[in-house]
């Protein structure tokens, strides 16, 4: 007879602690490789939300610089701030402005009430995977940047045509580069700068006392020699709409105002205090008188002189700015300041403004701001006429005899771009 062997308890025993020694091992690793993956999952979802936050941040400094910057105004000082739901500031801040952008996305934006606004605006990403919001707080310092930095600009082409026109600079505030504030050919500097965004620049025979500023695509018609300064090539800048006033509470004109001006003279419109006017078709010459600050919504009609007094001042505070709301408008005659500071007599162009026929015959002294405009300059005989200040355009073109000079106390004191980032930090 024989008997089957049996394996021993102890040997059973064995196996059965390997088997879960190697089962626990495994599950182990397993769970470490989980957790592994899984911290890694995380870790990539807070970079990425880390990473968001400060693009969110950067959409309510977005906001904030739009807030400031409607377009091209007569100064910053105008802007709105409390326009689109901000309201009045609070503790020396506007806002705060929250936004939802996107699931989890937001951000909170305030800009404070300084004349130069500091934006503070913090980006917020919620992470659901861990319960947790990330936030990143970023704070923009602004400038101002004027809308007058060069003595002739056009989006499209300035063609020079005519004798002896040429570009240089003066400055209204400096003594040293004016006399009582106005331009002499004595005292001049060499900031005449021209600037063409697109199309060419036509030299014809003359020459430009500054620096020249082309796009990427457009062209120099001329020679190098016809530059004092610079030739740049990269010239890119933003030309924005001007900005129709809110005529809220101004007067309409029916009629002109005629009369006989302080200075002894009869003028279509005489305006001896400040104040704000539509006028349905503006036509013939107007007058603002000593210290009357007036601004005019034109609807149509033409210009034969305009003159701002001033007193004999060589600080002029009475100014005239005229919003042209007509497809074309002729400016003819004189346009005078008794002081001679350009940024106290401007021509704002509105977008439906196409065309702008200039027939002056003598100096004028202002500033022409018409992005959507083509300017035609021509003058009479063989004189020599003085354009003291800034003109911009769609385009541009002389026939007769112009001397460009350039205002440089516009940089300071004339019409605003608007809010720019100065500098940009993460707090």
């Amino acid at each position: 007879m024989r008997f089957k062997a049996r394996k021993s308890t102890h040997e059973a025993g064995g196996a059965l602690v390997v088997t879960l020694f190697m089962t626990t091992a495994i599950l182990l690793g397993l769970g470490s490789y989980l957790l592994l993956v899984r911290a890694q999952y995380i870790s990539v979802v807070r970079s990425e939300a880390w990473n968001s936050a400060l693009g969110v941040a950067e959409s309510g400094v977005e906001e904030a610089l739009a807030q400031l910057n409607p377009g091209a105004l007569e100064t910053t000082i105008l802007v709105d701030r409390n326009a689109n739901g901000w309201g009045p500031p609070s503790g020396g801040y506007y806002g705060p402005m929250s936004r939802t952008l996107f699931t989890n996305n937001s951000y909170t934006v305030t800009y404070t009430a300084q004349t130069w606004p500091t934006i503070y605006s913090t980006g917020y990403v919620k992470v659901p995977e861990v319960s947790a919001t990330l936030a990143r707080v970023i704070r923009v310092i602004t400038t101002n940047v004027p809308l007058f930095n060069v003595s002739l600009a056009a989006r499209t082409n300035i063609d020079m045509n005519g004798n002896g026109l040429s570009t240089d600079s003066f400055n209204s505030a400096d003594t040293s580069l004016s006399s009582g504030g106005r331009y002499v050919s004595t005292k001049t500097s060499t900031n005449g700068d021209v600037a063409v965004l697109y199309g060419s620049l036509n030299l014809g025979n003359h020459v430009v006392s500054g620096d020249a500023y082309l796009g990427p695509s457009a062209s120099l018609i001329g020679t190098r020699s016809q530059i004092t300064g610079s030739v740049y090539n990269d010239y890119n800048y933003d030309y924005p709409d001007v900005v129709s006033p809110d005529t809220t509470g101004w007067f309409t004109l029916s009629s002109s105002l005629s009369g006989t001006a302080p200075d002894g003279n009869t003028y279509d419109y005489v305006f001896t205090n400040s104040a704000n006017y539509i006028v349905p078709n503006l036509n013939g010459s107007v007058y603002v008188a000593t210290n009357a600050r007036v601004r005019l919504l034109a609807q149509s009609g033409q210009t034969t002189k305009v003159l701002v007094a001033g007193g004999g001042s060589t600080n002029v505070t009475s100014s005239l700015t005229v919003f042209i709301s007509a497809d074309s408008f002729t400016i003819g005659g004189a346009g005078a300041i008794d002081g001679g500071r350009a940024a106290n007599l401007a021509y704002f162009g509105l977008p439906t403004n196409t065309k702008i026929t200039y027939s002056g015959n003598s100096v004028f002294v202002g500033t022409i701001y018409a992005p959507d405009a083509d300017l035609k300059l021509s003058g009479g005989g063989s004189s020599t006429f003085d354009i003291n200040g800034s003109l911009i355009a769609k385009s541009v073109t002389f026939s007769g005899h112009f001397m460009f000079h350039f205002d440089e106390d516009l940089i300071n004191s004339g019409a605003s771009r608007g809010y720019f980032a100065k500098s940009w930090a993460e707090l």
